[in-house]
């Protein structure tokens, strides 16, 4: 074997023990959704909490791109690389960080999304060249006019970034949560510092916390949460697994302490 494939089988074999955790750490998120019961806002107390309402605004935050009203939005840009090993690669990737309210027929609550993990659809798909213009001057599709202004908008070192790439071919999918979309939180509520109520839950905030460390935020019920976890923790430990066993063959065939 070669230096460059012993190098690949090194890869591949931490590769599946990454896929192993990764499939762990889903497995344990499965079982925080499943054992945790449901709270009305109303209900909700200090601690681990899974609440199901409408998705609302604090304030007038709108979508960088599409400039939907929204509570949470990401935006993630890829370029295009031509060659054997060629295929979209990202550069660019943001999430908004300011709270938003998710509400119920009890009321509504305060959302930090900062480190959480946020599974939504894409909403928009922008692709084409940021110049027009390709590597050798040739005219190509221009990317949507919205996304040359959310990038004017940007400090210069993000404006840089994307300057980077602006002959190649890329494009930007935007996500949100708009303003009024179903949406499933799991998380920790605690005290807010900043207001004091009499009506409990609305001196809490929902966030990332410090010992359950776990921030979940969904556009789909449950059920659905549960069953697309299940599966990717099927799949991931049993890849993990199947992968690290052939590597971890491999390395031993090659160090001579397993005979062909």
């Amino acid at each position: 074997m070669s230096g460059g494939g012993l190098i690949y089988v090194f890869l591949g074999f931490f590769g599946g023990l990454y896929l192993i955790f990764d499939g762990t750490r889903k497995h344990l998120l499965v079982q925080k959704i499943t054992n945790t019961p449901t709270s009305k806002v109303r209900s909700a107390a200090v601690g681990l909490v899974e609440l199901h309402g409408a998705a609302r605004c604090k304030g007038e935050m709108v979508s960088p791109v599409a400039k939907t009203k929204c509570g949470f939005w990401r935006i993630i840009a890829q370029f295009y690389k031509s060659g054997k090993h060629g295929g979209w690669r990202t550069f660019y990737k943001i999430d908004s960080t300011s709270p938003f309210y998710l509400e119920d027929n009890t009321g509504k609550i305060l959302v930090d999304p900062k480190g959480a993990k946020v599974e939504i659809p894409q909403d928009h798909k922008y692709q084409g060249y940021i110049s027009g213009k390709g590597l050798f001057g040739m005219k190509h599709k221009k990317i949507d006019e919205k996304v040359l202004k959310y990038i004017e908008e940007q400090e210069e070192k993000i404006r840089r970034k994307f300057d980077n790439y602006k002959n190649l071919n890329v494009r930007v999918f935007e996500y949100y949560v708009a303003d009024g979309d179903e949406v499933y939180v799991l998380g920790d509520a605690e005290i807010k510092d900043d207001e004091k109520s009499d009506v409990g839950y609305k001196n809490l905030v929902v966030k990332k916390g410090k010992y359950e460390k776990v921030m979940y935020i969904s556009d789909r019920a449950e059920r659905k949460i549960v069953y697309s976890l299940e599966s990717s923790v099927r799949n991931y430990i049993v890849g993990g697994l199947i992968l690290s066993s052939i590597c971890l063959m491999l390395l031993l065939l090659f160090s001579g302490i397993m005979k062909p």
